[in-house]
């Protein structure tokens, strides 16, 4: 490994030493942060200036610029914020703001001084995962780094009616001076703005951006929780894709969270909208800080209602003699291969080494080892495979005489069909999303369900809406599947693009995610395999899914045929 990719507090320690002296004529005391896995943000307390002992996102001369970023911002806050806020009434939501006003505040006091200072910290906002995105669907998260884009660049443009405010109310403030009571009232202005749009701020999972900036808790009184102004990301577990549900006072609360695979769906059927009220939370890959986002996605479960399973049905019928020649070759796939068992109390053949083992064992006057036979028998084949479809918007899609959903949706059947006849254990959900927190998970066939008139009847029903959170599905099927008590699992992905949400601007973020995801469900002992009928899918979904962990139909007809041919493969 390049000795650069290795930089970290202990090598930048006494560079940043001087470069501060450099800047502000003035001894700063630089620390390391007490945990070194789990602080991935700068703090600022009564000892000084503390800088994560590692930035693993980053390498070579990045990571030098970005622990300079980090340090100046942090000196910055040292020179010139000079009092503390209160936190009175102020909600979560007010607190960030005003938080990212100080910040932009301090920095243009430093880079007055300090010109060249813009450009490094400018180095560090990715303009690609905030720029093109409207002013429709965008979580705060994203409004938030686009104000902070905003106020440090004057060069640019953003259309976006509440930045384009903060910035006029902003561009006051300093005209007129500026004291922190008028910026308390600008960020509380703010944030009344956003509460009216109901969007949905979860305060214990923001975290301050760009990554060289500080948590802010400094800047408020004694009497602000820490849980609200100091939020620090949680480093990587074996647990990580585990589901992160709220705790619960109740005894069975554990109990009650698990996932249990027998059912339907986890959700209230009292419910008009068939959602779960205690929605399972999944983490989520952060590639910008290398780090995992905790309970960062919410998953619910929604029932389907049962509908007109007849078209369905008839499909079958038109397919009853490709499904009858496909559940035979698994029918033969079933027998097995030969296995050897050695060491058997009985069989149809003398062991060798056995034999000699316990010959040796008797001229010793020990007891010899009585299984000295060997047998052969058929291996049972023991699999369970969840097929997961994409129901997202764009499967709406025509392609043909019929929808991309359609096509998907006989695929499925097909597939179902034949395995149904073989005795192998299948299930059939699907998923799509809208924003992080509404991550829907819909349940059309269980493994203990037989696939019968109401799991068409659900599958019927379906239609594609929303958009394609797959990390976060991908997570949620491999938590389902660790109910299997088979020797081979296998979540089997049907989709039609590459992973999207409303929330998110950038896809390198969704991709990084999803291949995560895979990769830790293959970890757990349940690999992931894709087929997708996007034609130009080869240039994302081999990062996803692996060099052969997927299949791209370029026909969209074929699907039907070709996905249990597919099947055959994969069990073989």
């Amino acid at each position: 490994m390049d000795a650069s990719a290795e930089y970290d507090f202990e090598a930048a320690d006494k560079s940043l030493r001087h470069y501060l002296r450099a800047l502000w004529d003035r001894e700063f005391k630089l620390h390391p942060c007490e945990k070194p896995l789990t602080q991935i943000r700068p703090f600022i307390s009564e000892l000084g200036i503390h800088l994560p002992r590692q930035y693993r996102s980053h390498q070579g001369q990045l990571v030098k610029d970005l622990y300079r970023a980090a340090a100046a911002h942090a000196a910055a806050h040292q020179a010139y914020s000079l009092t503390t806020f209160e936190r009175k009434k102020l909600k979560p939501l007010q607190l960030a703001i005003i938080g990212l006003l100080e910040d932009a505040r301090v920095e243009l006091l430093a880079i007055k001084a300090m010109p060249g200072l813009r450009k490094l910290w400018l180095s560090f906002f990715d303009a690609r995962l905030i720029e093109d995105t409207g002013s429709e669907g965008i979580g705060v998260e994203s409004l938030l780094l686009r104000l902070a884009h905003a106020l440090l660049d004057p060069a640019r443009e953003d259309d976006n009616p509440w930045v384009m405010k903060g910035r006029r109310l902003f561009t006051e403030f300093q005209q007129q001076g500026g004291d922190s009571e008028k910026l308390r009232e600008i960020g509380s202005l703010l944030g009344n703005d956003i509460g009216q749009s109901r969007v949905q701020f979860n305060a214990k999972a923001y975290v301050v951006e760009p990554l060289y900036r500080d948590d802010n808790l400094f800047l408020w009184d004694s009497d602000a929780p820490e849980e609200e102004t100091r939020l620090q990301e949680q480093a990587p577990s074996s647990t990580e894709d585990a589901p992160q549900s709220t705790p619960n006072n109740n005894e069975n609360a554990e109990e009650d969270q698990r996932f249990r695979p027998q059912a339907v769906a986890n959700a209230n059927p009292d419910d008009e909208n068939g959602s779960n009220d205690n929605p399972l939370t999944y983490p989520e890959w952060d590639m910008r800080t290398g780090h995992y986002r905790p309970h960062w996605c919410s998953i619910i479960e929604q029932t389907v209602p049962v509908g007109d399973a007849a078209p369905l049905r008839a499909r079958l019928t038109q397919y009853k003699a490709l499904s009858t020649k496909l559940a035979q070759l698994m029918q033969a796939r079933k027998i097995g291969q030969p296995v050897r068992l050695r060491g058997e109390p009985d069989g149809d053949d003398f062991e060798l080494d056995a034999l000699i083992a316990a010959q040796i064992a008797l001229r010793s006057g020990a007891m010899p080892e009585l299984r000295v036979h060997r047998k052969q028998r058929l291996q049972k084949r023991d699999l369970s495979i969840l097929v997961l479809l994409d129901l997202s918007e764009s499967t709406n899609a025509v392609a043909g005489d019929a929808s991309v959903l359609a096509l998907i949706r006989e695929a499925s059947i097909l597939l179902g069909a034949a395995i149904e006849q073989t005795g192998d254990r299948f299930a059939i959900h699907g998923f799509r999303s809208n924003g992080r927190h509404e991550v829907n998970y819909l349940r059309f066939k269980e493994f203990n369900q037989a696939f019968d008139e109401a799991a068409l009847g659900r599958l019927a029903t379906v239609q594609g809406a929303l958009s394609t959170r797959m990390g976060a599905a991908i997570r949620h099927a491999s938590y389902c599947m660790r109910g299997c008590r088979t020797e081979q699992r296998l979540i089997l992905v049907l989709t039609d693009g590459e992973p999207h949400d409303i929330d998110v601007f950038h896809p390198e973020v969704l991709l990084q995610d999803a291949a995560r995801a895979v990769e830790r469900s293959t970890a757990a002992g349940t690999p992931v395999f894709c087929v997708s009928v996007d034609a130009k899918a080869d240039g994302y979904i081999r990062r996803i899914f692996g060099p052969h962990g997927y299949l791209v139909i370029d026909k969209l007809e074929q699907l039907p045929q070709r996905l249990p041919e597919l099947y055959l493969r994969l069990t073989a």
